[in-house]
């Protein structure tokens, strides 16, 4: 599907609503909201889409010299970036990654690698507390006409790297927000520090 369809059945479709708010906590919101979060520096335009239940907002940016409309996403904690080249992706990684706050948390400062090494710990968490997301994501899957993607985390790593410093994001004072990346690694995660260590 091209941008507008997607967002004409994110916009328009209960069942994205219902499903995407509860199981993956982003909560579609109409075309005529403004974020109260954020702004871009140099003036950029942009249309919100999204917010999650921590006040965090997605929004697709102007495109620029690109050849879409990237996804940014804006934490009510003051850090921001360019998380998908398109819409589309974006859907995607918040459908198929759906721990993507802890791939980028936990990423030792943008590091691919440890990137990698979240997902079969966070995957394996989501799916004791939501056995059943595998449906959900199936049926979002087929909702959007999404592919499934096999490297996810990678086109998320790529996008935060590359895109996120054509977009400067600030507060409503002026002030810089930081970048998505956290210092922090799987071993500064406790339960999955324990997990690593059971099978040492």
């Amino acid at each position: 599907m091209n941008e507008l369809t997607l967002l004409q059945v994110l916009r328009g479709s209960v069942e994205a609503k219902q499903t995407l708010e509860y199981d993956f906590d982003f909560c579609p919101v109409p075309s005529t909201i403004k974020s109260s979060l954020f702004q871009l520096r140099d003036g950029t335009s942009y249309e919100l889409v999204g917010k999650d239940a921590s006040g965090g907002e997605f929004a697709l940016c102007d495109s620029k010299n690109l050849p879409t409309r990237p996804m940014l996403y804006a934490s009510s904690e003051g850090q921001a970036g360019i998380i998908a080249r398109t819409f589309e992706r974006g859907l995607s990684i918040i459908i198929d990654l759906s721990y993507w706050h802890d791939c980028l948390k936990f990423s030792n400062g943008g590091q691919l690698s440890e990137m990698r090494r979240v997902v079969p710990l966070a995957e394996s968490e989501l799916l004791e507390d939501a056995p059943t997301i595998g449906a959900s994501r199936q049926a979002m899957r087929k909702l959007f006409g999404l592919s499934q993607s096999f490297d996810l985390v990678q086109e998320l790593h790529d996008a935060v790297t590359e895109l996120s410093p054509l977009y400067s994001v600030c507060g409503p004072d002026g002030w810089q927000f930081e970048l998505l990346f956290g210092r922090f690694t799987v071993m500064s995660n406790g339960a999955w520090r324990r997990k690593l260590s059971t099978k040492l």
